[in-house]
C-alpha cells in the first residue's frame, strides 16, 4: 500500500510509457473493436449505392449592341441575379414538378415526408460559378444534379438548366418591361405638372402683358418715341399758335382795308379833263395778299428746317391755295367793265360830275372774301391747336403708362422667375424622362430579342459513366483508422477511470521503490479482460459496442 500523501504528490501529465502501458493492458480489447469496426464500415462502404453526377455548362453571354449605343436597364450583378434565380428554381412547386415528372426519390418517399424530400433534392442539386477574366465576374456557371441513375441525373441536370436560362430571360424582360412602364408613369405624371406650369406661364404673361422682363426693350423704345412726337407736337402748338397770330394780325388788316374800300365806294367820283376818274378823299395803299404772307411764313420756317418738313408742306399747299384765289379775283376784277365818263350837264368844262364807280364794288367783294378767307384759316389753326393739345395729353398719358409698366418690369421679372423656376425643374425632369423612356424601351426590345446579355448551354449534361463514391478502399481505410482510434480511446478511458498507477515512472523522484511484485494469475481462469466474474463492466460495456454498431449497420443499410 502506497502512502495517501505520496500518491497526491504524483505528477497528473501521461507519459508515454504509461499511454504504452494503458494500451498494453487491454491490447485484446483495442484489437477486437478495430477489427470488428473496420469489418462493419467496409461492408456498409461497399454495400452503399454508386452515385452519379451530371453538369450543364452554362455560358454568360454579354450583349451584342456595344453599351456605348444602348444601354440595358437591367443593371442587376450576376451574382445577385444567380442567387435570385437559385431560390425561385428552388422552391417548392418548381422541385416537386421535376421530382413527378422523373420519379425520382421512390423509396425514400415511403419513409419520408414532402418537405424532407425537397431538402434532399436541395442538396442534390449544385450551382457553381466559374470566375471570368473581367472583374472576377462569372463568365460561366455550372448546374449539377446528383442521382443513382446516370441517365435520369444528365436529364434533371439539363431541365434545371433550362429552367435557369427561361427564368433569366423571363427576370430580364420583367425588370426591362416594368422599368419602361414605371418611367412612363411618370412620364405622364410629369406632362401633367409641366402642362400646368405653362398653363399658368401663359395666364400670367396675358394678365400682366406690356410689363413682362422681355418688354422692357420695347416699352423704353415707346416711351422714347412718345417723347419725341411730344416735343413734335409741342414744337407744332407753338407753330400753330404763331401762324394763328400772324393770321389774326392779317386779318385785323383786311377789316380795316374793307372798312376803307367801302368809305371810298360810297365817296363821290370826280373826272378830270383828259385823266381817269379819281375818288374826292384819299384812298389807302392796297393791302399785302395772302400768298405773300404765307410766303412770308415759309421762308421763316425754311430757316429752321428741311423741305420735307410737314409745316412746310403744309404752308406749300397754304400757298398755293392762296395764289389761286387771288387769280380767280383778278380774273374777276378784270372782267369788270370800266366806268364810262359822264356826260357834262354843261358846256363848262370845269362841272363837277357825279359817276358810278362799279370797279370799287368788285374790290371790295374781294376784301371780304379774303377776310372769309383768313377767319376760316384761324378756325382751321384753331382746330389744329385743339387737336394738338388733345395729341399732347394722350401722348402724356402714353408715356406715364409706359414709364409706369417699366417701373413694374422688375416686380414681374422677379414673380416670373419663381414661376419659370418650377417650370425649368419640371422641363428638366421632362426631357430627362423622355430619354430614359426611349432608352427603356430599347432596352425593352433588346430583351425580347435577345440580344442583352443572356444564358446559353455551351455544354449539356451527359450521363456519368463514373460514380463519384467509388473509392472504397479509401474510404475502408479511413473507417480502420477510426476504429483504432475507438480502440485506443476506450484503453485510456478505462484507465482513467481506475486511476492506478500503471508503473514506478509515474511516481515522484524522491519515492524509494522497495520491491515489484509480478502478476499472479490463478490456474484454470479466463484472461481478466473477458472475465464476467471479476471484470463485469468491461466486458458489459465492449459488448454494448459491438451490438450498437451492428444495429446502426443494419438500420443504415435499410434505408
Amino acid at each position: 500500500m502506497l502512502n495517501t500523501n505520496l500518491l497526491s504528490s504524483i505528477p497528473a501529465q501521461l507519459t508515454p510509457l504509461s499511454l504504452l502501458r494503458m494500451c498494453w493492458k487491454h491490447k485484446i480489447g483495442i484489437v477486437v473493436i478495430w477489427i470488428v469496426i473496420t469489418v462493419l464500415a467496409l461492408a456498409i462502404v461497399y454495400r452503399l449505392p454508386a452515385i452519379y453526377t451530371s453538369e450543364a455548362v452554362i455560358l454568360v453571354e454579354a450583349q451584342k449592341i456595344p453599351t456605348t449605343y444602348f444601354a440595358s436597364t437591367v443593371t442587376t450583378d450576376i451574382q445577385d441575379r444567380l442567387a435570385t434565380i437559385s431560390q425561385q428554381i428552388l422552391s417548392a412547386a418548381r422541385l416537386q414538378r421535376i421530382i413527378d415528372d422523373f420519379n425520382l426519390y421512390a423509396s425514400e418517399r415511403k419513409n419520408h415526408v414532402q418537405e424532407e424530400i425537397l431538402e434532399m433534392m436541395r442538396k442534390d442539386i449544385i450551382v457553381k460559378q466559374d470566375k471570368g477574366w473581367t472583374n472576377n465576374k462569372p463568365g460561366a456557371f455550372r448546374v449539377g444534379y446528383m442521382g443513382r441513375n446516370p441517365a435520369v441525373v444528365a436529364q434533371v441536370a439539363n431541365r434545371i438548366a433550362n429552367l435557369y436560362i427561361e427564368e433569366n430571360m423571363r427576370t430580364r424582360e420583367t425588370q426591362a418591361e416594368g422599368t419602361a412602364e414605371f418611367v412612363q408613369t411618370q412620364l405622364q405624371e410629369t406632362r401633367k405638372q409641366l402642362n400646368s406650369v405653362e398653363s399658368a406661364i401663359t395666364a400670367y404673361k396675358q394678365r400682366h402683358n406690356g410689363e413682362l422682363p422681355e418688354q422692357a426693350t420695347v416699352i423704353a423704345g415707346t416711351v422714347a418715341r412718345l417723347q419725341m412726337e411730344q416735343s413734335a407736337n409741342r414744337e407744332a402748338i407753338a407753330r400753330a399758335e404763331a401762324s394763328r397770330s400772324l393770321i389774326e394780325n392779317t386779318l385785323t388788316l383786311a377789316e380795316s382795308t374793307v372798312e376803307a374800300l367801302s368809305q371810298q365806294h360810297a365817296a363821290p367820283l370826280v373826272a378830270t379833263p383828259g385823266g381817269p376818274v379819281t375818288a374826292v378823299r384819299g384812298v389807302p395803299p392796297p393791302p399785302q395778299k395772302q400768298s405773300e404772307l404765307l410766303q412770308a411764313q415759309l421762308e421763316e420756317l425754311r430757316s429752321r428746317y428741311a423741305e420735307g418738313h410737314p409745316d412746310i408742306r403744309r404752308l406749300k399747299l397754304d400757298i398755293a391755295t392762296a395764289k389761286m384765289i387771288e387769280a380767280k379775283h383778278d380774273q374777276a376784277v378784270a372782267a369788270t367793265p370800266k366806268p364810262q365818263p359822264p356826260a357834262p350837264a354843261a358846256k363848262d368844262n370845269n362841272a363837277v360830275a357825279q359817276a358810278s364807280a362799279p370797279g370799287e364794288g368788285a374790290a371790295v367783294g374781294q376784301a371780304r372774301e379774303r377776310v372769309q378767307v383768313l377767319k376760316s384759316q384761324i378756325e382751321l389753326t384753331d382746330k389744329e391747336i385743339n387737336g394738338r393739345k388733345a395729341e399732347q395729353e394722350r401722348i402724356a398719358a402714353g408715356i406715364a403708362d409706359a414709364q409706369a409698366r417699366l417701373t413694374n418690369i422688375p416686380v414681374r421679372e422677379q414673380e416670373l422667375a419663381q414661376i419659370m423656376r418650377d417650370y425649368n425643374n419640371v422641363s428638366g425632369t421632362y426631357q430627362g424622362l423622355l430619354g430614359k423612356e426611349t432608352s427603356a424601351k430599347m432596352s425593352t426590345d433588346m430583351e425580347l430579342r435577345q440580344k442583352s446579355e443572356r444564358f446559353t448551354i455551351v455544354d449539356e449534361a451527359r450521363p456519368g459513366e463514373k460514380p463519384v463514391n467509388q473509392n472504397r478502399i479509401a474510404y475502408g481505410a479511413l473507417a480502420s483508422v477510426a476504429g483504432l482510434l475507438i480502440g485506443l480511446c476506450f484503453a485510456v478511458g478505462q484507465e482513467f477511470r481506475k486511476d492506478l498507477v500503471l508503473g514506478s515512472w509515474e511516481l515522484p523522484p524522491s519515492a524509494n521503490v522497495l520491491a515489484r511484485v509480478p502478476r499472479i494469475a490463478a490456474p484454470g481462469r479466463t484472461p481478466r479482460f473477458w472475465s464476467v466474474g471479476g471484470k463485469p463492466k468491461q466486458a458489459a460495456v465492449v459488448s454494448s459496442v459491438l451490438i450498437g454498431m451492428i444495429v446502426a449497420a443494419k438500420v443504415y443499410l435499410r434505408s
